[in-house]
């Protein structure tokens, strides 16, 4: 009996371990702060900002720097897909301090909190979709998208190409982001995006800029 008991007790603490490794390794915070403050707390709404960007980005005579405008592009984007698709109460840098204006979506495995672009030093698009979990085991972790940019300002065009996906510090290889992809709902995934076009197999997000 003292036997079983001592293995009950070693595999116990082995599997605590191996979830708390697990939690640890993927730990990855990600708050409000991070959010694009001009975007999400701004007097412009969601759509008024994709136009007014997209006009500046696209101006011949414009000098402004394009990947910042191409940024600022991309989280108007994400923020009006979420208020039109996904939930139209969140309002994370808001007033409201209800769970739907924080939390893009809720579920009983994990909560979406928060999703935005960033701009690198190598000119990259980062898409950093942050996840988190109450109950035990409890986490905060993030996916990072790191996208490479093809802009042609007399075309027209903007293409953003995955190049590489994070969870926490780790990469997740191009096979296994395959395997995760083939568990979800493409087209609805991809019918959330209120401007341009996401191609989750070609693993590309393009526009097209008309007047």
């Amino acid at each position: 009996m003292k036997k079983l008991l001592f293995i009950v007790i070693v595999f116990a603490a082995l599997v605590f371990g191996g979830i708390t490794y697990v939690t640890n390794r993927i730990e990855d915070e990600v708050t409000s702060d991070d959010l694009p403050e001009t975007v999400y707390a701004g007097e412009t709404s969601s759509q008024q900002g994709i136009q007014n960007t997209a006009l500046t980005l696209f101006d011949p005579t414009d000098d402004s720097d394009e990947y910042t405008l191409i940024e600022t592009f991309m989280n108007y984007v994400i923020y009006d897909s979420i208020k039109e698709n996904l939930n139209e109460d969140y309002d994370p840098l808001g007033d409201c301090e209800e769970t739907a204006c924080e939390t893009i979506i809720e579920t009983n495995q994990l909560d979406i909190k928060y999703a935005y672009a960033r701009l690198n030093d190598d000119d990259q698009i980062i898409l950093t979709v942050s996840a988190h979990r109450d109950s035990y085991p409890s986490f905060n972790t993030a996916v990072h998208l790191t996208f490479d940019v093809s802009f042609n300002k007399l075309e027209g065009s903007l293409v953003l190409t995955l190049n590489q996906t994070h969870l926490g510090d780790d990469e997740i290889s191009e096979a296994m982001l395959d395997r995760i992809l083939s568990f979800v709902d493409k087209d609805t995934i991809e019918d959330s995006v209120t401007t341009g076009t996401l191609d989750l197999d070609e693993k590309t997000y393009s526009y097209t800029f008309t007047d």
